[in-house]
């Protein structure tokens, strides 16, 4: 089983900017699992204008909590990046593949830029494949692979913006990042996680919203409706506020994303923030009550 995943989006900024930030994104604050970046072979072809490069790259990933344990030897992979720019045509096509624990989970992704006059087009899509294990291992691990690039494509657009904001002429990092010296981003520039930041405010808002319907469901707010006129317009100028359903779907999806996280999952049921132990004596108690109830009820029909 393969699972795919295609997007597309316009970048607002010129093909000339994007590529060049685009060879420059490493490193940046919102890659941190980015360790190395080196370039093994770039060649030039002055009669088609075409630059071609060959990039290996080490990155290091992090497990779920359902994983079972020993499924890879170590966190780190080596991914093999291969591009292509043509200046003449204002293309840039980027392939990228993990040479290591492919057959755990194999991921090849394809990136192409295109010029469309002041601004930039974008395309990437990524195939996911896994053969360990059993059935619904692999699709766990295919729909894992999926959502964990879904999560790094919208950091990496993040750092491609600072990037761009930083390759200005007006900008002081420009000559330390065009000679590849290394650079201390200040805080304002290195926010810790953006999507946790979202996930947080979307959650403040679906309580609100729960807050809302839980008012509206209210006995006494049936009988006082004719004097709180007022209150029920004001009601539904916050409901105005609250979730959309896109909003929601996009809840759901961070959820799913940093549920591995034990910090971000509020809504888990009570039994799952316990430690595996006492999750075992609670089936094991479960199970013992029951099995001491039945002949009881042996004897009784007898």
């Amino acid at each position: 089983m393969v699972l795919s995943h295609l997007d597309e989006l316009v970048i607002p900024h010129p093909f000339r900017f994007v590529c060049q930030a685009f060879t420059l994104r490493y490193p940046n604050p919102f890659a941190p699992h980015v360790i190395t970046a080196d370039t093994l072979e770039r060649s030039w072809d002055a009669e088609s204008g075409t630059l071609r490069s060959t990039r290996l790259v080490l990155k290091r990933g992090t497990l779920p909590s359902w994983a079972p344990r020993g499924i890879v030897e170590k966190s780190e992979t080596w991914v093999l990046e291969e591009s292509t720019i043509n200046i003449l045509d204002g293309t840039m096509t980027l392939s990228n593949r993990n040479l290591d624990h492919r057959r755990v989970m194999e991921v090849i992704e394809r990136i192409t830029l295109r010029a469309l006059g002041e601004v930039t087009e974008a395309t990437s899509s990524v195939k996911v494949t896994s053969s360990w294990g059993f059935y619904a291992i692999r699709k766990r691990i295919e729909q894992y692979g999926i959502s964990r690039f879904q999560r790094q494509s919208r950091n990496s657009r993040h750092g491609l913006e600072l990037i761009i904001k930083l390759l200005r002429p007006s900008s002081p990092l420009r000559e330390p990042l065009l000679n590849a010296e290394r650079i201390n981003y200040p805080p304002s520039l290195a926010p810790t996680s953006p999507l946790k930041s979202r996930l947080r405010e979307l959650r403040l808002r679906a309580k609100e919203k729960q807050r809302l319907i839980s008012e509206m469901l209210r006995p006494a707010n049936k009988k006082e409706s004719s004097p709180s006129e007022h209150e029920s317009d004001e009601d539904e100028d916050h409901e105005d506020d609250s979730l959309t359903a896109a909003e929601e779907a996009e809840l759901d999806q961070l959820e799913s994303e940093f549920s591995a996280d034990p910090s971000s999952s509020k809504l888990a049921s009570p039994l799952s923030n316990t430690s595996p132990q006492k999750r075992r004596w609670f089936w094991w108690w479960r199970w013992h009550l029951s099995s001491d109830s039945a002949p009881e009820d042996k004897s009784s029909k007898a």
